[in-house]
């Protein structure tokens, strides 16, 4: 079963997009040079301009293994967060 998901964007989602995505980041790990150019490529999968990204899991999840080091789109965001910020400490 293919499941949706539904993500509200405002502007400070969009700016940690664009913080943790750095052009080091995509170029080492994706094969874009750029965020932007990732959401360019993946635009039939989810309008990445709206205010409620709305995506496919698992198209999403099939076009980050096709075009980047990752197995998932979750993979990529804790990857990219971690290495900008540090990784996360569990209790």
């Amino acid at each position: 079963m293919d499941d949706y998901v539904f993500v509200d964007v405002d502007p400070k989602f969009r700016q940690l997009l664009k913080s943790i995505f750095t052009d080091e980041f995509m170029k080492s790990f994706t094969n874009f040079e750029n965020f932007e150019g990732f959401q360019y490529s993946s635009a039939v999968i989810t309008n990445w301009n709206s205010e409620r990204m709305v995506y496919s899991q698992l198209l999403m999840d099939n076009f980050v293994r096709e075009s980047t080091r990752f197995s998932s789109w979750n993979e990529m965001v804790i990857a990219a967060s971690d290495q900008r910020f540090g990784k996360a400490k569990v209790n």
